[in-house]
């Protein structure tokens, strides 16, 4: 277990060395969330986080793991997406909207990248079913890559959805993967083990600069490559060789973006609002209309991940043998 306190502190200290710089390059191109409408903050923002995150998480994972499959499907993924994460972040700082198509499109491509790469969901064990095979079903190719794409495509816009108060989205993503940690650590998962504490430890760091009031955001680009991190190491780490139980114990690992999205898809549907529109429905959003202030209603979801990571491995645990 001490072992991944080294890579974890590497990345903590590595992306915090790297924001300052992030910072420059945002002023430089003019990468800046610019006040208006539904916006909280008062005066231009960088939206850079993300590049250091992703530059520390993809030094330290190479350093100490080497270009395996799982990594490099990692970093391949992560700029296709942080590539769109840009056009979008650009085109909200001129004040013009990114269509949400090519975006999609996108992530599509990075979830059947991982299906290609065979990381993927295979089948799932449910104890009521017979057959030949015991009571594992063996999904047939197009549905393992529907199943996979859409769970990869989902997470990169649950974290994005949650993304809309400052240190939300990045504090939940680190109860998520030192949860995920927790859960590959027990199940003998090195690889997946190591890039989610990795993962944890960036996003700590950017925590630092990002926590009420925040110093610069970590945009699109973050946020998409937070979700995509998370997907990849949900997928090969505690639901390889999925049964119900695991799927449970990942989906409550994952359960803020999870319980905020599916709110939010529940009342823009009965609103008749389109899927992609941006609004005030998310969690956040509902307690700061309850006259919470931004970092009470932190501190409060912050509160809900830690219980959701505790069922989580409390579940885990007491299924295990």
């Amino acid at each position: 277990m001490l072992f991944y306190l080294v890579p974890g502190l590497a990345a903590f200290f590595l992306v915090w060395l790297l924001m300052p710089v992030a910072r420059i390059v945002a002023w430089k191109t003019k990468l800046l969330d610019i006040p208006h409408g539904r916006k909280d903050h008062s005066r231009p923002m960088p939206l850079s986080g993300g590049l250091a995150m992703f530059a520390g998480v993809a030094a330290v994972t190479i350093f100490f793991a080497g270009l395996q499959k799982l990594v490099a499907v990692l970093i391949i993924g992560s700029i296709l997406l942080m590539a769109a994460g840009w056009a979008d972040d650009a085109s909200k700082a001129r004040g013009k909207e990114f269509p949400p198509l090519p975006k999609l499109a996108i992530q599509v491509l990075a979830g059947v990248l991982a299906f290609v790469c065979d990381i993927r969901f295979r089948g799932i064990s449910l104890p009521w079913m017979g057959g030949e095979n015991g009571d594992y079903y063996l999904f047939p190719v197009w549905l393992s890559c529907l199943a996979t794409v859409l769970w990869i495509t989902g997470l990169i816009n649950m974290v994005n959805f949650l993304d809309g108060v400052d240190g939300l989205a990045s504090g939940a993503t680190v109860f998520s993967a030192i949860t995920l940690f927790f859960l590959a650590y027990v199940k003998g998962q090195g690889l997946t083990a190591l890039i989610a504490i990795v993962l944890a430890g960036a996003a700590l760091a950017f925590l630092r600069f990002n926590f009420f009031p925040a110093q610069l955001y970590m945009g699109d680009m973050g946020s998409m490559f937070l979700g995509y991190a998370l997907a990849l190491v949900s997928l090969e780490g505690a639901m390889k060789g999925a049964t119900l139980i695991t799927l449970v114990v990942t989906v409550l690992a994952l359960g803020l973006p999870v319980v905020d999205t599916v709110q939010v898809m529940i009342s823009r549907a009965l609103a008749g609002s389109p899927m992609y529109q941006a609004d005030r429905r998310h969690v956040h959003h509902r307690l700061m209309s309850l006259g919470l202030s931004a970092k009470q209603t932190v501190v409060i979801l912050y509160v809900v991940s830690f219980l959701f990571s505790v069922l989580s491995l409390l579940l885990f645990f007491w299924i295990i043998p």
